[in-house]
């Protein structure tokens, strides 16, 4: 069993990506305090260069009493877990270890090996954590907290439980349903954005590049947190005409971006994969993905181009080569 590899090693760092979401949150909590339980020196960590802002995020932190830690570095970590990540996958920060791991629900983008485990069906990375728990047989219900924690990952990272189809996320959500803080579900709901982020989000979608050939949308936003980049982008996404959408906004060293499609024959995880080759990184799901561009790189290879044109031009490339899209 995959869990059982980790009890030679004594210090285990739980990390999640950068500018971590509920799912990472969530899945990377439950393997904390499986681990803590085990008598490990366990610590739940993140790193990068934008810290956690999001007021739904604060509410799950504090209401649920999750140990996360910012960190620029790590000392004495024999085993590093990555959660909703992949080391060296691109949205990660990395430190060193003497063993790395991973535990995901995204595509593989780098190498994998035993100490990988990752489940691209499911829907959330907290759906691939219970189901390592349960082959323990670690109830998570005994812990209201816990359980909480891993339902909202799921609600969050499946449209609020609109694109589930792995039958493990139904069985989930259905075995949590009972046992969580619904109250602390319901704040953490209705927090999804502050007043400032209202505004950003406002100003991106009242002024957005639209490809009438294509149908897609192109929308920059202000600064912010990049968790906002999805909110807007699953919006922007319902809009009648517009079958894919990227969002983005600029960082101190490059370009982070949200990609959703409904276009059945554009997978937003090779779209993210394209738009960002050889300038970054970027993958994820059919409908859902995320990438990011190094603003070095991007100089280089396009010394005299703005990003948004580049950006413009690599989506065109790609609709283009995808089947029933040559116009």
């Amino acid at each position: 069993m995959y869990l059982q590899e980790f009890e030679k090693f004594q210090s285990i760092y739980i990390q999640c990506h950068d500018s971590p979401d509920a799912d990472a949150i969530g899945s990377g909590f439950a393997l904390y305090e499986y681990f803590r339980q085990m008598g490990k020196e366990v610590h739940l960590i993140y790193a990068g260069g934008t810290r956690i802002t999001k007021p739904s995020l604060k509410i799950m932190l504090e209401r649920l009493s999750i140990p996360i830690e910012y960190r620029e570095e790590v000392t004495d970590c024999e085993a590093l877990i990555t959660v909703d990540c992949q080391y060296n996958g691109g949205n990660i920060t990395c430190f060193d270890a003497a063993q790395t791991a991973m535990v995901d629900h995204h595509l593989p983008c780098v190498p994998v090996d035993e100490w990988c485990y990752i489940v691209s069906d499911c829907g959330s990375c907290c759906t691939v954590v219970w189901m390592l728990l349960e082959e323990v047989g670690y109830d998570v219900r005994k812990d209201r907290k816990l359980a909480t924690a891993l339902y909202y990952g799921l609600y969050s990272d499946t449209g609020q439980f609109s694109e589930i189809y792995h039958p493990k996320d139904r069985e989930m959500r259905d075995y949590l349903a009972d046992s969580i803080d619904r109250e602390v579900m319901e704040n953490m709901v209705n927090s999804n954005l502050s007043r400032r982020e209202l505004a950003i989000a406002g100003r991106a979608l009242s002024d957005y590049y639209y490809d009438e050939t294509y149908e897609f949308a192109v929308l920059h936003t202000d600064p912010c947190d990049p968790n906002l980049l999805g909110v807007i982008s699953d919006l922007a996404i319902q809009v009648a005409g517009i079958g894919v959408c990227v969002v983005y906004s600029e960082t101190p060293i490059g370009y982070k971006m949200s990609i959703r499609s409904s276009a059945g024959d554009v997978e937003a995880s090779r779209l993210a994969a394209h738009i960002s080759g050889g300038i970054g990184s970027g993958g994820g799901r059919q409908t859902k993905a995320g990438g990011f561009v190094q603003r070095k790189i991007l100089i280089e290879v396009y010394p005299d181009r703005l990003f948004e044109t580049v950006l413009q031009e690599r989506i065109r490339d790609y609709m283009r080569g995808v089947v029933g899209r040559s116009v």
